[in-house]
């Protein structure tokens, strides 16, 4: 990842297990970056001295797993960005990041720890320059529809259609009207998958 002169996380989410949990705080250590953490049967806290200052990263433990929800974090901290978006992409989590350059801003969406939108901010210009396509085939589909984790995959469902739900919101507050359209078709999708498996 090419950082700018600023970077920024919005509404990061990224759900780790105790192996990986423990890899972030190892690659921070390794990296140079002074952290010290608390546990408590409900939270995981790590504590981040980064260039900015110190930055509290509160984890909240979730039937074995710890969810990271960071939202408005200012990072010029090299080392800590690159790590950062490093386990967004290995544990499969969601960001918006926003690098801010010397005369534009990159707003880089990651969903499941891939980018899946990046749009270039000039002013009042606004171009998309990269967006993923959804290319899904009838046979993955019928794959799905006959899985018997259902069990597994209602809870992550609920999760997802809540990380939807604030995309639409922030869509709808931005007035971005491709994001919306594209926000309400997932949710459908997301919607039809839901009552199939609820049957």
């Amino acid at each position: 990842m090419s950082l700018g002169i600023e970077l920024e996380y919005y509404d990061l989410a990224v759900w780790f297990d105790r192996k990986t949990l423990h890899a972030l705080v190892q690659a921070l250590v390794e990296a140079g970056v002074s952290v010290t953490w608390k546990e408590s049967p409900e939270q995981f806290h790590l504590l981040v001295n980064t260039t900015d200052g110190k930055s509290n990263w509160k984890m909240q433990r979730i039937s074995g797993s710890y969810k990271l929800q960071l939202t408005g974090i200012p990072m010029s901290d090299s080392r800590v960005a690159k790590i950062l978006n490093h386990f967004v992409e290995k544990a499969k989590g969601h960001a918006i990041i926003r690098i801010r350059l010397e005369d534009s801003v990159l707003m880089k969406h990651i969903r499941y720890g891939e980018a899946v939108r990046i749009v270039e901010i000039k002013g009042a210009e606004k171009k998309v320059i990269f967006e993923k396509s959804c290319n899904v085939t009838m046979d993955q589909v019928i794959a799905a529809l006959k899985r018997r984790d259902s069990e597994e995959r209602i809870p992550v469902l609920r999760l997802e259609l809540d990380y939807e739900l604030a995309t639409l919101y922030d869509a709808l507050k931005a007035e971005d009207k491709g994001q919306v359209k594209q926000s309400k078709e997932r949710l459908k999708q997301l919607r039809r998958e839901m009552l199939l498996l609820e049957a």
